[in-house]
Formats: C-alpha cells, structure tokens, sequence
C-alpha cells in the first residue's frame, strides 16, 4: 500500500509538472514537511519527523462541478508508515456543497485550522480528546452537506458517518454519528462565532485520553462545542469550549489562544484545561508560549514552543519543541 501511494503521487506530481506551459492544470499537488526536536532539558532529547503531508486535488471548473482530495501522511509517531488521510469528492453548485468519501467531519475551529497555519506546534489538548474522532484517526468515512448564506456570513454543515473513524473498518458497522457545525461571521469577518454538535451511537469503541485505554465504550456519546475568534492582521484571539457525556459520564475543557503578528515575528500564548475521565491523569491547567519567525509566511518557518503545566502553583511536566515547517510548492 505505501509503494503504491507513493507511485500514484510520483506520477501525478510528474503529470502536473508536465501541464505548467498550460492555462489549465486539472490535476494539481502540494505538500509540506514538519521537523521537529523535543527536550524537557532533563531526560528527554528527541529529533522527529513530525509530519510528512502530501496531497492531489482538483478543484471544481467551469467544466466540472465536481473536486476531489487525496491526502496521504507519514509520522514517526507512527512508525514512520504512510497513512491514507483523505479520499474525497466533493459536489459544488453555487452556496451548496456535498462531500463524499472520506475526510475530517466538520467540528470545532482549531481541528478545522490547518495544522501549518496553528502557531503551536500541537492543537489544545482537548480539542485532541473530545472532536468526534479525535484518537479514532480524526478522519470518518460518509458524507456531508454544506451551506452558506449568499452574503458569505452564515455557514453550516450537517453530516452523517460510520462513526467508528479509520483506524479498524467495520463490515458489519453497528454504529452511526451525526454532526453539525454553524458559524456566524461579523464585522467585516474579523468576528466568527459558533457551535457544534455531534450525537454517535456508539459501538464498542476505544476512548482513548478519554477513559482508560483498556475500556471500550457502547452507547449514547453526545458532544457539544462553541467558539469564538477575532481577527484583525496583527493580532487574534480564540477560544473554544468542548463538551462530551458518555453514558452520564462528563468530559469537558476549553482553551484560549492569542497570538500577535509583527512582521516576521510571531509570539503565542495559551491556556489549556482539559478534564477527562481518567482517575490517572492530572486535570492541571497547560500553559504555552510560542515564538515563530516567518521567514516566508507559513510556507517557511521556524517555530520554538514552551509547554508546562501549572499543578497547585507548581510548574510540572516542562517541554520545548523547537520545529521547522517547509513547504514543497
């Protein structure tokens, strides 16, 4: 499988390289890598190849209402093995859009940023945890209908999945999931406010940084999220709010995430709290500064993380990320 996705991407980057003299590319291709080092200046010192995305897209033309996506990733925090993130159609008729296939239900804002564009180097702890499949493979297999407003500033979603993500496939699936997400832009978009919902029907299904990895969990899993951003070019701010009850049972956290933008230089700061339901764990609040130099936007850039947690007015649990992001178009 990893041969073959890389031939398909090979030969494709080749057939779009070959189509640059012409007005239409059909076909086109991007990617960008992650490499990242890791030390909490004690007993841990890491190099990794945090991300290694590659992607074929094709958009909808005056010839054709239809698009697709395939993404494909390698990590070594999987052992450095491709994995087939994206397969993906997607319908488009002027404010109306339906995808197929394969690809990342639409809840909450961070987990819809791209993650070169975040100015940590991770998403909040909890929007890791409690998106729909967020230690399931992210990605869900169905389909997903899209509206905006003809103004551009209502936008929703409303999807139907397995519900299981893409880790297993189930033949015999005996779950289901629903989603949707709204959001409302103001002030000349430099205000965006929302919320999403999910409702899965849950069959024996791992929770992992939820409840503890050796319990699996059947049932009602209901989730709610609400988010705010403003924007303007030298500064934003966001926060979310994330909420999940399994069975009776309440996992909930949010964050704040500020960041300001000055020519090059980007500083980041953010708090994280997040509340799972593991009797292990500690429910201690993260703290993390960041600093980025843009040497060409997002497309070339150098990023230096700071992360601590604050447990009783003491600093636990100490790590710096010191991560180079380049893109390959």
């Amino acid at each position: 499988m990893k041969k073959t996705i890389f031939a398909i991407l090979l030969l494709a980057s080749l057939s779009a390289t070959a189509q640059n003299n012409s007005r239409e590319t059909p076909v086109q291709w991007n990617g960008y890598t992650q490499a990242s080092f890791n030390t909490n200046f004690n007993d841990v010192h890491s190099f990794a190849m945090r991300r290694l995305k590659l992607w074929l897209f094709k958009k909808p033309d005056l010839k054709s209402s239809w698009g697709f996506k395939v993404q494909t990733t390698i990590t070594s925090l999987q052992d450095q093995k491709f994995f087939l993130q994206d397969v993906e159609a997607y319908y488009v008729h002027k404010n109306l859009r339906i995808n197929i296939g394969q690809f990342t239900p639409e809840y909450s804002l961070q987990r819809c940023q791209p993650d070169y564009i975040i100015p940590l180097t991770d998403r909040a702890p909890v929007i890791n945890a409690l998106i729909p499949n967020g230690k399931l493979g992210v990605r869900d297999i169905g389909l997903e209908l899209n509206v905006t407003s003809q103004n551009k500033k209502f936008e929703t979603w409303l999807g139907l999945f397995n519900g299981n993500g893409v880790l297993t496939y189930r033949f015999n699936n005996g779950g289901f999931m629903v989603t949707n997400k709204s959001q409302v832009h103001l002030v000349k978009r430099r205000v965006a406010i929302g919320y999403s919902f999910m409702y899965r029907k849950a069959d024996q299904l791992p929770m992992k940084n939820i409840l503890p990895d050796t319990v699996v969990f059947s049932g009602n899993d209901i989730r709610y999220n609400l988010f705010a951003k403003y924007s303007v070019p030298k500064f934003e701010i966001q926060a979310e709010y994330l909420y999940a009850n399994l069975g009776g049972k309440v996992a909930s956290g949010y964050y704040i995430l500020s960041t300001v933008t000055l020519a090059k230089n980007q500083i980041a700061v953010s708090w994280n709290q997040y509340n799972d339901l593991i009797a292990s764990t500690s429910n201690a609040p993260y703290v993390h500064l960041g600093y980025n130099y843009l040497m060409k936007g997002n497309k070339l850039k150098l990023m230096f993380d700071n992360g601590v947690q604050i447990d009783n007015g003491k600093l636990k649990n100490y790590r710096a990320t010191l991560q180079f992001q380049l893109f390959f178009k």
